[in-house]
């Protein structure tokens, strides 16, 4: 069985230079069109030998070692099918005027996953950023500078509950997020979000139903209503 990886690790890895080996490493290729699934290799430098998980996308292969990215290692230590879990891994490529940025979907169970992200250059952190969710979507903003990471998890049949995860492309960190509209808790999977954008390159708007609390009820009752009321709540940026 699978096992859940807990967001409280949320992981910092150091990156490497010299001798020591890279969190992740790009070719730029084509990549051979029969060879499209994730798969597990071993590199040999002189008496060490070290594991990567190799992904084909389009125009590249990402490697990824699993020495420096310790979550990664102790996940696959810990299934029954090392060669089923990495081919159920997903990477993507998510591209901005400042640099790409890759998205690993790992450990998934029942459709909802752990996710890490990935600098392109090999001395950078890795950023554990989901737990048991699902990735909906990305918004950059105006400069894209920054970038949003919409993450859902399911509530009921027509309505999941909803957070998002907010990263400073150009300095590279996980950024804070300040309700300038009430005191209500509306992030970490507290409520549906109807439309997520940019006021500007500081600060965020996420639209909700606007009803008491999002229970099943009164979320149905809330989409049979004609012009099904909203409410906006502004985020303000800051960095710890």
């Amino acid at each position: 069985m699978m096992k859940w990886i807990p967001l409280f690790i949320l992981l910092l890895l150091t990156g490497c230079s010299g001798s020591t080996p890279a969190i992740i490493e790009k070719v730029d290729t084509v990549p051979d069109e029969t060879e499209k699934d994730p798969v597990l290799i071993e590199q040999q430098e002189e008496e060490e030998s070290e594991d990567f998980i190799e992904f084909s996308l389009e125009d590249e292969q990402i490697l990824i070692s699993l020495k420096m990215v310790p979550i990664l290692n102790e996940y696959l230590n810990g299934v029954n099918n090392r060669k089923q879990a990495i081919y159920e891994m997903h990477l993507e490529r998510i591209s901005s005027e400042v640099h790409d940025i890759y998205l690993l979907e790992f450990s998934c169970v029942q459709d909802l996953c752990s996710y890490l992200i990935f600098h392109p250059t090999n001395e950078k952190l890795a950023y554990l950023v989901a737990d048991i969710a699902k990735f909906s979507n990305f918004i950059l903003s105006p400069d894209e500078s920054k970038i949003v990471l919409h993450f859902s998890r399911f509530h009921s049949t027509d309505n999941n509950l909803d957070t998002i995860v907010v990263v400073d492309l150009a300095n590279w960190k996980l950024l804070s997020l300040n309700n300038e509209t009430s005191n209500d808790t509306i992030l970490n999977y507290k409520w549906p979000f109807i439309y997520i954008e940019w006021v500007d390159n500081e600060s965020i708007t996420i639209v909700t139903p606007d009803i008491m609390e999002p229970t099943i009820e009164l979320l149905t009752e809330w989409q049979q209503t004609n012009d099904s009321p909203t409410a906006n709540t502004v985020f303000s940026i800051y960095s710890e």
